[in-house]
């Protein structure tokens, strides 16, 4: 198991991430927490300080704060920040995930990219870019990814509303940037899904070139639905408050497919510690539903889609663009 390690996590202050925190504090790790705003960290410590005291808190919780991942300049904030106290990384955690299905319009971030890509996809891009020299290469390094199997258009989830498919980024700077073509909330949500595997899996590909020993996990969580209105849902319910609170109840009470936030957490948590999973190249993981209310996390293969190199290639590429084309320039992992 990992001990005494430095963890960056997005994402951390709510939902899934929120209890993989207190999992990973409970085990002694120094957790480097980003947040988005005042407000929010208010909110986290007030939370967080339920499970601990504020003095084991003070030893291994550190937090980044006014951190809003949606603007790109705030990512150079976090590399400066771990200059300025001249941490090494042992694990990185990209686990902040937006979505806003039932929107007719698209959200857009500071540099006028729409919202879901930008944060589930393009920050953490960035992210991994600038921050890749402040991760130690070691065996038991790694860096996950919270995906999602709706990345799939033969999956459960991934057959249902708009699905996902990038063709072969025609047209993808338009979808995503300006004209908005085409824009469906669901779709981009997927879509950065599909995102988050192909980058990974470039990543790990870059990575073993190198030699690198850092490990690449992307895992999907399965359907998470929380019981208070932080997390994933707090966007999309807003649009269909009725039909999320139905949806909802059947999906926990009757059908028995969803998972809680809190095993949601541990699992995440789980992923990080694991030691199986040391030195492993790239590996997707799906907390598969095998029975009612019972899930169990087992590798997984990714869609066809996921799997083409030459797309996850030219994604890169286009990513670099994209930071490029604002000021913000990447650098060769």
């Amino acid at each position: 198991m990992i001990k005494n390690k430095n963890i960056l996590i997005t994402g951390g202050n709510s939902g899934i991430g929120f209890f993989a925190v207190i999992n990973l504090l409970k085990t002694k790790n120094n957790l480097f927490i980003i947040i988005k705003s005042e407000l929010r960290k208010k909110e986290f410590i007030k939370k967080i300080e339920k499970y601990f005291d504020k003095n084991y808190l003070s030893n291994y919780l550190n937090i980044i704060e006014n951190s809003d991942l949606s603007d790109l300049e705030n990512i150079t904030k976090i590399k400066d920040y771990f200059v300025s106290k001249k941490i090494v990384l042992d694990v990185v955690v990209l686990n902040a995930g937006l979505q806003y299905t039932g929107s007719f319009y698209p959200k857009v971030s500071k540099q006028g990219i729409e919202l879901t890509f930008a944060v589930n996809h393009l920050a953490h891009f960035y992210l991994v870019n600038i921050l890749k020299e402040f991760i130690r290469d070691n065996e038991d390094s790694r860096i996950i990814i919270t995906s999602s199997d709706v990345h799939d258009p033969k999956s459960s989830g991934g057959n249902i509303g708009k699905r996902a498919g990038l063709n072969n980024l025609n047209n993808f700077r338009k979808k995503i940037s300006r004209e908005f073509l085409n824009f469906n909330a669901d779709e981009s949500y997927k879509n950065s899904k599909l995102c988050n595997i192909l980058f990974a899996k470039e990543l790990a590909k870059k990575l073993k070139i190198s030699s690198s020993k850092i490990s690449v996990i992307t895992w999907a969580p399965g359907l998470v639905i929380p019981n208070d209105e932080s997390g994933f849902f707090r966007y999309s319910k807003r649009f269909n408050l009725f039909g999320y609170l139905i949806f909802s109840k059947v999906a926990k009470n009757i059908l028995g497919i969803s998972e809680s936030t809190e095993n949601a957490g541990k699992i995440l948590s789980e992923i990080v510690l694991d030691s199986n999973l040391n030195n492993i190249g790239f590996m997707h993981l799906s907390n598969k539903l095998i029975s009612f209310k019972k899930h169990k996390l087992v590798e997984s293969n990714v869609s066809d889609e996921a799997n083409s190199p030459e797309l996850a290639s030219k994604l890169w590429i286009l990513s670099e663009e994209i930071c490029g084309s604002f000021g913000f320039i990447t650098f060769n992992i």
